[in-house]
């Protein structure tokens, strides 16, 4: 398994094997990282970055696509010792390759709210008054 999650800013991360869920007011995502969790948190932190998030195979095409999920929640969380691939056996049962564990972050995003989605088109509304010169 190749697959990685590929942020609107074209920033990519590699996925764990059940590394992305989601509902439709959230997307949970655990992916391998070296990055201190403060900078992770920086790039996740960006509506701009997370307005789209790609699941991508290793041939670079996309596997799924999630729209939309703009909000870092609580927890963030980094754990060092997390199972990225399990064992594997042949069909004698015999252990053909060794469980890897690894350095891993884990963080849940969510769809905006209400409010912001209303602050946001307030915004828009305002902008285009201006700029045409709308009396509101």
């Amino acid at each position: 398994m190749n697959e990685k999650i590929k942020l609107k800013n074209n920033k990519e991360y590699p996925l764990v094997i059940g590394g992305t869920s989601s509902t439709p007011s959230t997307l949970r995502l655990i992916f391998q990282a070296s990055e201190p969790l403060e900078d992770i948190v920086a790039v996740f932190e960006d509506p701009a970055a997370t307005e789209q998030i790609k699941t991508v195979n290793e041939d670079g095409s996309t596997l799924l696509i999630y729209d939309g999920y703009t909000v870092l929640n609580d927890p963030k969380a980094i754990d060092d010792h997390y199972l990225i691939t399990p064992e594997q056996y042949d069909a004698d049962g015999a252990v053909t390759a060794e469980a890897v564990y690894g350095r891993v972050a884990l963080l849940t995003l969510s769809q905006p709210g209400v409010d912001a989605k209303v602050e946001q088109n307030r915004a828009d509304i305002d902008f285009l008054a201006v700029m045409t010169g709308t009396d509101l």
